[in-house]
């Protein structure tokens, strides 16, 4: 039941994940996967673009600490994930639960992200305003 559960919540995170998603025709797991791999790589190149973007407009202390945080971040969302898909291993669907995780912390990320490169001036941990 639990894990029926996991699979009709994962379900739906894949497919509320992105507009894209709404794409996704087929109904068999095998589909549904590769829908939920091809949200995460969307999102992923979103992420990828905002942080290519941030690093060409912040110095060089800013963009090491960037890069830091960001191989430190890549980590943390991987892990985060196989925690969350721990209650489908094994299972036809878990490469969606996985990658529905992956999406929604990615596009989390690349909020984060974005918000650093349109804040407000004056807001001292606006890492956008850094270019020592």
């Amino acid at each position: 039941m639990v894990r029926a559960c996991l699979a009709a919540a994962a379900f739906g995170l894949a497919l509320g994940s992105s507009a894209a998603a709404a794409e996704c025709k087929g109904t068999a797991q095998a589909d549904l996967n590769a829908c939920a791999d091809a949200d995460l790589k969307r999102a992923d190149a979103a992420m990828n673009a905002a942080y290519l973007k941030l690093m060409k407009r912040i110095g060089p202390q800013a963009q090491a600490a960037l890069k830091e945080a960001q191989r430190a971040w890549l980590p943390y969302r991987d892990k985060s994930c196989d925690l969350e898909a721990l209650g489908t291993e094994g299972g036809s669907a878990q490469p969606m639960v996985r990658a529905g995780c992956l999406t929604a912390l990615t596009e989390e990320r690349t909020r984060r992200l974005t918000g650093y490169l349109t804040c407000q001036e004056g807001d001292l941990a606006c890492v956008g305003t850094l270019a020592e």
